[in-house]
């Protein structure tokens, strides 16, 4: 499981879809920030399933939703990666979502 830290309408509707856990307090969370929109965060744990970090990007796309797309900033270890969100429907979302497992998994190696 990885530790994140992420706005409380998607850590919410992860734990609903039984793709997340609520952990006790974990001090070495990665964070998820979506660029220029300021949220209430909560810290759960992602299971790592084969579907987490795809619905993970479409509850980003489809919660945040702005017409020229959504920048994700993740940050780990003093270390911060940009990804962006495209609003195109028709956007490859699962390159997308690799991106942000892969940078999430790394942290959490």
């Amino acid at each position: 499981m990885i530790a994140v830290v992420m706005p409380s309408e998607l850590a919410d509707a992860l734990v609903r879809q039984r793709l997340a856990i609520r952990p006790g307090t974990r001090g070495s969370a990665a964070e998820i920030a979506l660029i220029g929109i300021t949220v209430t965060t909560t810290t759960i744990s992602l299971l790592q399933g084969p579907d987490t970090f795809l619905r993970l990007t479409e509850l980003i796309r489809n919660t945040f939703e702005r017409p020229d797309g959504i920048t994700v900033q993740i940050t780990a270890k003093g270390e911060k990666v940009n990804i962006e969100i495209p609003a195109d429907t028709g956007a490859d979302v699962a390159t997308v979502a690799r991106r942000i497992q892969d940078a999430l998994i790394e942290e959490d190696d």
